[in-house]
């Protein structure tokens, strides 16, 4: 038997490392994926993994994208986590916008170099529920999907998503597809406006609570943890919480979620 997973995105605040460590010590979460964000240096997100992975000895998840970089910029940032004893990372294409390079144009090329250089590298993908918002149709993500596993992909978190049912649709596809890796759920609580402004601008399809409650904040943890019990209740592999460093709303949720046993 193996237990269902729980992990949580944060971004590379180094100025909120202090509260970081009460809560991350608190959850215990699987892993904490890092999220690559532009207005944070690399070396942000460094010194955030360290921290995580040596104080508080909790595995770290170092997202990279490839759009923005070169083969020497890969190589270089590979030798630097490499050196620093982390090797799991989620390989992302990563958005169309400032400088863009032509040597990874899918996540899929970048999956696959990666493991050239260094095949000791776990490596996750992401995958979207409600399809990719550039792909032709529902088959031709998931055959996108499938060489980017054939790449060496060994695990998937999915983009966020608000319906359950399209999320359960989309794992009967990657099946019988023969994509049979771990897929984890990608939950993203809506407690407020500025998370509902940034969905709406990324033409998200949001749940109706949204236009029906009075507190956001209340409504949207209390609708996060009704989708993730589903999710478990269902034998999701995990639930990957993006908490937009939101640890108050997040401890909520992590409070009021029940993880059972998968069979293996």
């Amino acid at each position: 038997m193996s237990k269902q997973t729980l992990s949580v995105e944060i971004a590379p605040d180094l100025l909120q490392l202090q509260l970081m460590r009460y809560y991350l010590n608190k959850w215990q979460p699987d892993f904490v994926s890092i999220s690559n964000l532009s207005h944070f240096s690399f070396d942000n997100i460094m010194q955030c993994a360290k921290y995580i992975q040596i104080e508080l000895s909790i595995p770290v998840i170092i997202h990279i994208t490839g759009i923005n970089r070169s083969k020497h910029d890969i190589d270089e940032i590979l030798k630097l986590v490499h050196k620093n004893g982390i090797h799991n990372l989620l390989l992302l294409r990563g958005d169309k916008h400032g400088h863009i390079k032509n040597d990874f144009p899918y996540a899929s090329k970048l999956v696959n170099y990666v493991k050239s250089k260094n095949s000791t590298f776990k490596i996750m993908g992401a995958c979207y529920p409600e399809v990719h918002p550039e792909a032709k149709s529902s088959f031709d993500d998931i055959k996108n999907l499938k060489e980017k596993i054939d790449a060496g992909c060994n695990q998937l978190i999915s983009q966020m998503f608000f319906d359950n049912q399209k999320y359960y649709q989309f794992i009967n596809k990657t099946k019988s597809q023969n994509i049979n890796v771990p897929i984890l759920a990608g939950i993203m609580p809506i407690t407020e406006m500025q998370t509902v402004n940034w969905l709406k601008k990324v033409k998200m399809i949001m749940p109706s609570f949204i236009q029906n409650t009075n507190n956001l904040n209340i409504a949207g943890i209390n609708f996060a943890i009704k989708q993730i019990n589903d999710l478990y209740e269902h034998d999701v592999d995990g639930i990957h919480l993006y908490t937009m460093n939101n640890w108050s709303a997040t401890d909520k949720i992590i409070k009021n979620i029940k993880r059972s046993e998968l069979n293996e």
